[in-house]
């Protein structure tokens, strides 16, 4: 069949549906990769290169047969085989020669920086071109694929580096179990890179799991069906609801000359709705992609038991999250993992010798904070709204670790009751989703001037509440007032709430890898 002939085809769909060509073509694409994907135990077990072949195979068809981006499909092949060249040629070699002043391992770091660099320069460029071009956003080109691969090999090159150019001492529980000692052949690192389950809209799953994946029977991989038959019926949901009301309650209808005629109120409870609608849309597809990836047998995670390894986003968890905190860890989450591990450690990784030979390590600050939202900011792409969108995302990560630190103990101490407990709970949870459905206006219309209409609409009223519970906390120094009045206070429930913002140390995203973390509780990305 020909292009053209299937090009009409989807123009067919596209009418009797009412969704866009090529987004008709990525919702097809990851419902096919399901099927698709129940093949692959078998393969693996006849021969792990039927494997590799038979999913590179189906992306090379994804890309150049479906969405027609052979140039993009180049693009990304040139990219993956750069890296491999330069790990397998340079970062490497130079751990096998003598180092005494540290000139190897600080010339290696820094070609992994490099190697990052380049690959956020040549997606910001394609990145470029969809604006300069106006491209519009219902058309799909090849820097959504691209982003997933960044991630994939931006993490690889750190991997190897940990692998070959640091001591166990130096690396945490995470950095030690994903470091990779020994280089993959080309044909399993392409295979990684062009895993079709993941390909289009990701997850960006690490190599030692995809690894271990390739490497065991996952045919007794248990529930995989079920699993993954679940993951498919949520997203059908999701798709269910978005086709039906998806229009009616969107972000683009407050543009509208009808939306004046509606009440603060209406415009409010019209947002909330709005922002549940968009977040919708990207569940019905990271959840199609879930499906995927569980039936293949990738998901399956033998430290938990559950099939979460290819698990982007808990939905539960964000929609009912009582702060900021409790939503980016669960969205997106393994962007959040990869922005934490190449670039908030690593910024912050200066290697101190001391007098008595111990290294010490730097802390992440300020510093790795802003670098990772910068790089947040790039991997995006250069538009102003998604700059504005992670400063203000900055700020309310602030502001909630300063409430959580000054206000919330008084609520959390041994003479409060459950009702009072219950109150901060509830209030907490409709300030944090009503402050995120505002917020987000910006990365949804990604037009200034378009947000700005929309937060008069509403009154700016995100923006007033943020900046009151700022001028009171840091404006009129009531924050420290709280904190003093705190640690005088013999209540050891209420000094373990002030304490538990900086030691507590959670786990929970890094089982979802089927890896352990030492992870920083505080560092927390918008995605």
């Amino acid at each position: 069949m020909s292009s053209t002939q299937t090009g009409g085809w989807w123009l067919i769909g596209s009418a009797l549906t009412g969704v866009a060509p090529d987004i008709l073509k990525l919702l097809s694409s990851l419902l096919i990769s399901i099927p698709l994907s129940i093949p692959i135990p078998h393969l693996q077990k006849l021969n792990p290169i039927y494997f590799h072949i038979y999913s590179i195979s189906i992306s090379i068809y994804f890309l150049t047969g479906i969405f027609n981006l052979k140039s993009g499909f180049i693009q990304l092949l040139l990219d993956s085989l750069i890296t491999y060249f330069i790990c397998q040629h340079y970062i490497i070699p130079l751990s096998q020669e003598k180092d005494k002043d540290g000139s190897k391992k600080s010339k290696a770091k820094r070609m992994v920086w490099g190697i990052f660099a380049g690959l956020l320069t040549h997606l910001t460029f394609n990145h470029s071109k969809r604006i300069i071009w106006k491209i519009p956003y219902e058309t799909v080109e090849i820097t959504g694929a691209q982003m997933v691969l960044v991630m994939k090999l931006s993490t690889f090159t750190w991997n190897v580096y940990d692998g070959h150019h640091r001591s166990k001492a130096e690396l945490d529980s995470y950095q030690s179990i994903t470091s990779i000692t020994k280089l993959p052949s080309l044909l399993e690192f392409l295979s990684y890179c062009f895993f079709f389950p993941c390909l289009l809209v990701g997850p960006a799953i690490p190599f030692k799991d995809y690894m271990n994946f390739y490497s065991r029977n996952n045919l007794s991989s248990p529930n995989r069906f079920q699993d993954s038959f679940k993951s498919l019926i949520l997203g059908f949901g999701f798709a269910g609801l978005v086709g039906i009301y998806g229009s009616t309650w969107s972000y683009e209808k407050m543009l509208e000359d009808q939306f004046l005629n509606k009440s603060w109120i209406q415009r409010f409870l019209h947002v909330q709705i709005a922002g549940f609608m968009a977040r919708s849309r990207y569940y019905l597809v990271w959840l199609f992609a879930q499906a995927s990836v569980t039936i293949s047998g990738c998901g399956y995670n033998p430290i938990t038991l559950k099939s979460d390894i290819g698990q982007n986003i808990d939905i539960t968890k964000i929609e009912f999250a009582q702060n900021y905190k409790g939503i980016f860890d669960h969205w997106n989450m393994k962007t959040n993992i990869w922005l934490r591990e190449t670039v908030y450690k690593r910024v912050s990784e200066l290697n101190i010798k001391e007098s008595d030979g111990k290294v010490k390590v730097k802390k992440p600050g300020f510093g790795s904070t802003m670098a990772t939202f910068a790089a947040s900011a790039a991997w995006h792409g250069p538009l102003p709204a998604y700059f504005f969108v992670f400063l203000s995302g900055g700020v309310l990560q602030a502001l909630a670790r300063s409430i959580r630190r000054s206000i919330r103990p008084f609520f959390l101490n041994s003479s409060s009751t459950l009702a009072l407990k219950s109150s901060y709970d509830f209030l907490s949870l409709i300030l944090t989703q009503t402050n995120l459905n505002y917020l987000v206006i910006p990365f949804v219309l990604l037009d200034l001037k378009k947000s700005y209409l929309a937060y008069r609409l509403l009154g700016f009223y995100g923006h007033l509440s943020v900046g009151i519970l700022l001028i009171f906390l840091w404006g009129f120094g009531f924050e420290k007032v709280l904190i003093k009045k705190l640690s005088n206070s013999s209540d050891l429930v209420t000094k373990n709430s002030i304490n538990s913002t900086t030691s507590n140390t959670s786990v929970e995203n890094s089982s979802k890898l089927g890896i352990t973390d030492c992870m920083n509780p505080n560092m927390t990305v918008l995605q």
